[in-house]
């Protein structure tokens, strides 16, 4: 019998611990991993947009004049209705994170003492691009739907016309 040599998988190949068990040897069968504890995990966004808040809840515009703002634009361009509430809500609290976020960034720099980014461009950067998907969505609803679908008239191309060319 060949006893292995220096190559990984060379060599007899073992036994199954259940088979040494059933010709009556002793074996040491793998014994199940022991459950682990739960490891609760913080939602480290939530900790810099909340500290951003408060400190910067004077620069940083409520949830409801950005709801505002975003509802008289959907309603001018008549598309009111067609745009998914949760679609709002998600874009007013990114957009809202952002700002915040961007206020402590002028707060207290964009760098750390160890010259790190500052977590709060880390998490701005996060909710920017959170707040632009949710606002391409919004866009998507306004361009397919809205009551003002014709072109802008261009006046440089309107005087072409008119002079025969």
């Amino acid at each position: 019998m060949p006893s292995g040599g220096y190559r990984p998988g060379a060599g007899r190949p073992r036994k199954n611990p259940l088979e040494k068990k059933l010709e009556g040897k002793k074996t040491t069968l793998p014994s199940k991993p022991k459950p682990r504890k739960k490891i609760e995990t913080e939602d480290v966004m939530a900790i810099y947009f909340s500290m951003a808040m408060k400190e910067c809840e004077k620069e940083v515009p409520s949830a409801d004049a950005l709801r505002k703002e975003l509802g008289t634009y959907i309603a001018a361009r008549g598309c009111e209705g067609l745009v998914a509430p949760q679609t709002i809500t998600d874009y007013v609290l990114n957009r809202q994170g952002f700002l915040a976020c961007e206020a402590m960034n002028r707060k207290i720099g964009r760098m750390t003492k160890d010259l790190k980014l500052s977590p709060y461009v880390t998490a701005g950067s996060a909710y920017y691009k959170a707040m632009q998907a949710d606002f391409n969505l919004i866009l998507q609803v306004i361009n397919r739907y809205s009551r003002n679908q014709a072109e802008e008239k261009n006046a440089f191309l309107e005087l072409l016309t008119n002079r025969g060319f």
